[in-house]
């Protein structure tokens, strides 16, 4: 990276049709915060590109996954335009750079100004590589996943890389209109009485409560919650907890902080209580007026058979309604709970980049092994017997860290 020892990065201009895109690495993201605020107030991102939601995950997780901030800030006639926060690591004997988030962060769109974005569509993909090389001097390649294809109206700046479709994608719903005509929309009358006949039956255990949590100290109580449960859960199942990962934690804490004072939170806990015991909770976030859910879960107990998840889900969606949200986004991933409010999909794709010769071959192994993870995903069988193999794999893994 051509990056200075003091933080500040070197400038590296690339060429482009009309004018100039100067282009440097940042391995610090305090170092531009005034120029990546700026952009945020003006331009188009997702809550995973905003500079608190970086800074708190350069700084509390990316040491521990021994990789280097390199955000990519391009300048257009001297004025910031676009931002790439990305960081970069080093697998054997090649240096990648990948979006900072890592699998916290869904949508990986960039922080892009429109005229930016105008002008990096209108760049061939050789001209977008080469301005990378330049700015992530010592990079063998990136790999840019989950990439959405359009978001606020905005179509994908980098399309011209070569991509493929990522292996999930994306669920969200307009809340236009207020809770009543979005639950018109989805046989509504039924499934609200089904809710408050699920309510009634928690009531008989105690009082119930449900609501966006206002106090740092009763949000932290939440996220505890939710960490104890995922970790069960995944161990249950023989996977590895990416919550439980180092520095994840603080990660999350720092966001709950944060977002004290935010009237467009990084972090907010919902919560729905039983007898002031809680057995559910909601982790989402909200930037121009989109929520965006990061994780949900509810407690394996007597009351479960009430479905105290779905009953704050529905609460919750009827709560940001009140408040004036524009969409509620349930993230990336196909559950089958997301199909029953969801009507709009969000494709993603991934980028592979190759920067140096080495990276070229790095990115031909990549493709192979994804296009025999295709071939299996094909066939049932095999495609089974490889996750059953993976749990196994998973579950002992977890055994001993114990």
């Amino acid at each position: 990276m051509n990056t200075a020892a003091d933080g500040e990065a070197q400038a590296v201009r690339s060429d482009r049709p009309c004018g100039r895109f100067e282009v440097a690495a940042f391995t610090n993201p305090s170092d531009i915060e005034r120029e990546w605020r700026q952009l945020e107030s003006t331009g188009v991102a997702t809550i995973f590109q905003r500079y608190d939601w970086v800074d708190a995950y350069a700084r509390h997780v990316l040491p521990k996954e021994k990789a280097t901030p390199a955000v990519v800030l391009g300048r257009l006639d001297g004025s910031p335009a676009f931002i790439l926060p990305l960081a970069t690591s080093t697998f054997g004997p090649v240096r990648v750079a990948t979006w900072i988030g890592g699998n916290h962060s869904s949508y990986n769109f960039g922080l892009w100004s429109h005229e930016a974005a105008a002008v990096m569509a209108s760049m061939r993909r050789t001209q977008i590589e080469a301005m990378l090389r330049a700015a992530l001097d010592g990079v063998d390649y990136a790999v840019l996943r989950r990439m959405p294809r359009i978001h606020d109206d905005m179509a994908q700046p980098l399309a011209a890389l070569s991509r493929g479709p990522s292996h999930t994608e994306g669920y969200s719903f307009a809340l236009a209109g207020g809770f009543a005509a979005v639950l018109q929309k989805r046989n509504g009358g039924s499934r609200q009485r089904k809710i408050q006949s699920k309510e009634r039956k928690m009531r008989e255990a105690g009082v119930l409560e449900y609501g966006t949590v206002r106090s740092l100290e009763r949000g932290n109580a939440a996220l505890d919650f939710f960490f104890e449960q995922k970790a069960l859960r995944l161990a249950e199942q023989g996977q590895l907890n990416s919550f439980g990962a180092p520095g994840v934690t603080d990660f999350f804490r720092d966001l709950l902080d944060r977002s004290r004072h935010m009237s467009e939170p990084l972090l907010e806990m919902a919560e729905l209580r039983v007898g002031g015991k809680i057995c559910a909770v909601i982790g989402s976030a909200i930037h121009r007026k989109r929520v965006n859910v990061y994780f949900m879960t509810f407690a394996r107990d007597e009351l479960a058979p009430q479905s105290p998840g779905q009953v704050l889900t529905f609460r919750q969606i009827a709560e940001c309604c009140e408040r004036g949200m524009a969409a509620y986004d349930l993230g990336v991933g196909f559950e089958d709970f997301k199909t029953h409010w969801c009507d709009v999909i969000h494709e993603l794709d991934d980028a592979y980049v190759p920067l140096t010769s080495r990276g070229k071959a790095a990115i031909a192994a990549i493709q192979l092994g994804r296009a025999a993870t295709d071939q299996l995903r094909r066939n049932p069988f095999l495609w089974q017997r490889l996750k059953w193999l993976r749990a196994y794999l998973a579950r002992h893994a977890v055994a001993g860290n114990r």
